[in-house]
């Protein structure tokens, strides 16, 4: 009991003399070097790199029974040791997000432009072969051709001096007026010719082979009679009937002609250059079956692809022609005039180098 109530005493006199010396400390300015302060800068100072240490320091005059009054000044330490834990946090989770997302939507921009074109220009203005006549020559522009054909021929055989000087023309003309009657009989469009087209077909053929003035003559007499009349003829498909020869040899002239119109005073002009780019069409058209007489048979499928190029071009300018759009039409000749010269390149070098 002695011994405890030393302790005690000696309890009481440590904590007056703890006490006395924190009043003194007031009262004269010079405060006890205690651990209150040192917390405070280590936690404003070094925020993000050393968190631990001020929450280490202010355990220490936790455990001493003489620092019990210090219970204050531990909580402040706790306020600081919170704060360093929000901008690590904040930084940490930011960086992660953005450059997750950015990579994603370049990565599918890429992807569209490669689908744009698939194919879609080479198949525009592609038709079969076997395409309905309509497609590429009405009937309407046909019948305007077969009419223009006539009046020339007869001006040609008019005389001997005339066919004299138009034998060669009236061969070309004879030939196209074979297709131009093949066409009107095969076409898919009922008219006033459709019936006699067997027999002009026949009648233009025998023109084709005629050698003298009197033969011209008679025979474009028959054939105008055919127009007219109609009558007997062969039975009419898709195959050889015409000089391949020939009708080469018109393409230029009809070509040159709607080249002039294309270029001057074009509105004037919509119905020849019409009527000019369906004849192209039902040469090319009509032709198809001609390889033999080329100077390579032996490609075929090369004379079709050319031959289908220029019927299906001179079918885009025939239908610039009909809207009247001028600059839709300039650009269907350069094709017509692209695929002669692409077909020229195999079946005929020593025109495409001029």
């Amino acid at each position: 009991m002695v011994q405890v109530r030393r302790l005690r005493l000696l309890f009481v006199f440590l904590t007056i003399l703890a006490c006395g010396g924190l009043l003194l400390g007031q009262l004269t300015g010079c405060a006890p070097p205690d651990p209150r302060p040192e917390p405070k800068i280590d936690a404003v100072e070094e925020p993000s790199d050393e968190p631990s240490e001020p929450a280490d320091e202010p355990a220490e005059p936790v455990e001493e029974p003489a620092d019990e009054p210090m219970e204050e000044p531990s909580d402040e330490p706790s306020e600081p040791a919170d704060e360093p834990t929000e901008p690590v946090e904040e930084p940490a989770d930011e960086p992660m997000e953005e450059p997750s997302d950015e990579p994603s939507e370049p990565a599918d921009e890429p992807a569209e432009p490669a689908e744009e074109p698939v194919e879609e220009p080479a198949k525009a203005n592609a038709l079969p072969m076997d395409a309905p006549v309509s497609a590429y020559a009405p009937a309407e522009h046909l019948l305007a051709q077969v009419d223009e054909y006539m009046k020339q021929m007869e001006a040609t055989v008019s005389t001997p001096d005339e066919y004299k000087d138009g034998v060669a023309r009236i061969a070309k003309d004879s030939n196209t007026m074979i297709v131009l009657a093949l066409a009107l009989g095969l076409h898919d469009s009922d008219h006033r010719l459709k019936a006699h087209a067997p027999a002009m077909l026949q009648a233009a053929q025998v023109l084709a082979a005629t050698e003298d003035h009197e033969a011209a003559k008679t025979a474009v007499a028959k054939l105008k009679a055919a127009v007219a009349e109609g009558g007997d003829g062969p039975e009419l498909k898709w195959e050889k009937v015409a000089s391949l020869k020939e009708l080469m040899e018109q393409v230029p002239l009809i070509h040159a002609s709607i080249r002039r119109r294309v270029s001057r005073r074009f509105e004037r002009n919509t119905e020849s250059i019409a009527g000019d780019a369906a004849t192209i069409a039902v040469i090319a058209q009509g032709t198809l079956p001609n390889t033999d007489e080329t100077i390579e048979p032996d490609k075929p499928e090369e004379w079709k692809k050319y031959s289908l190029q220029m019927r299906d071009a001179a079918a885009e300018l025939l239908a610039a022609a009909e809207a009247k759009d001028e600059e839709s039409a300039k650009a269907a000749f350069e094709k017509l005039d692209q695929s002669c010269h692409d077909c020229h390149v195999v079946f005929h070098p020593e025109e495409a180098n001029q």
